[in-house]
């Protein structure tokens, strides 16, 4: 009798071990912001608007050919080709010069960099995705495009925004 009870069992142990396992909910379902979080996104939303309505006012004054682009810089195109676009993992050299929004010059360098792999400012690399090799452009980056809140060394101060004057060579 015990024959004839165990393999019953046993069978539906192993149907019911078959079954295909329900979804969890994700762990981080129920985590909120919470207050200094919040704080921080508060004032970062407002350096943000500030930053960006007094580039506003400095193109506005400049020049009106600068375009907006999406991720908060504006640029113009100096020099237009027809040649290829770079790509994701595409090796170019950039030549580029540096001045603050008073004019006052920061820097000049060449630089051998690969697309994507974060080697140079934000702000130039997303304009480096649309030009096209031997264009240059003119670009009004914001602090955070730029080099942030740590600024550059002696040259480039924290939470300073920039002009810079960008080759992509051939």
């Amino acid at each position: 009798m015990k024959r004839s009870f165990s393999f019953p069992l046993v069978w539906l142990l192993l149907l019911a071990s078959c079954q295909k396992q329900l979804p969890q909910l994700p762990a981080n379902k129920n985590n909120a912001i919470d207050s200094v979080g919040a704080g921080l996104l508060k004032i970062n939303e407002a350096l943000i608007l500030s930053e960006d309505s007094m580039l506003t006012d400095f193109i506005s004054k400049s020049d009106s050919d600068f375009t907006k682009h999406k991720q908060g810089f504006w640029y113009k195109m100096n020099l237009r080709t027809n040649s290829e676009t770079l790509k994701t993992d595409s090796k170019c050299t950039i030549d580029y010069s540096v001045y603050l929004l008073n004019n006052k010059f920061c820097k000049t360098q060449t630089n051998t960099i690969i697309i994507g792999k974060n080697q140079i400012v934000a702000g130039v690399e997303e304009l480096l995705r649309q030009m096209h090799k031997g264009e240059k452009a003119t670009l009004v980056l914001p602090w955070y495009l730029a080099w942030g809140m740590k600024g550059d060394g002696d040259l480039i101060p924290p939470y300073t925004s920039v002009v810079i004057y960008l080759h992509l060579r051939n």
